[in-house]
C-alpha cells in the first residue's frame, strides 16, 4: 500500500483526489464523488488548476489535517519601544 491513501490529479478543470493505488485507464471515483477514467498523461498547465474544495476537505479529514484556511492566533510580535523625543537642554 502507498504511504498515503490518496493522490491528486487534474480532472474537469480542478485537481481532485483519488485513491493512490489506481493506475492509468482505471475507472475511479474522486473523493468528491465524480467518476472518471485515470488519464495516462497530464499537461503542466493542468497541475495549476485550482484544488477541488470538496476533495480537499475529505482528504484533510482522512489525513487528520486541519481544514484550510486555518484560523490561527498569530504569534504576537515583540513591541518596539516608543521613540523618544529629543529634549532640549536649557542653560
Amino acid at each position: 500500500m502507498p504511504a498515503r491513501p490518496f493522490r491528486w490529479l487534474p480532472h474537469h478543470h480542478k485537481r481532485h483526489a483519488v485513491k493512490a493505488d489506481v493506475v492509468a485507464r482505471d475507472q475511479a471515483r474522486t473523493l468528491c464523488g465524480e467518476d472518471l477514467v485515470i488519464p495516462a498523461t497530464h499537461t503542466k498547465d493542468q497541475w495549476c488548476w485550482p484544488t477541488c474544495t470538496d476533495c480537499d476537505t475529505r482528504w484533510r479529514a482522512e489525513e487528520g489535517i486541519l481544514p484550510f484556511p486555518r484560523r490561527s492566533n498569530p504569534t504576537p510580535r515583540p513591541q518596539r519601544p516608543a521613540p523618544t523625543t529629543a529634549t532640549t537642554r536649557t542653560r
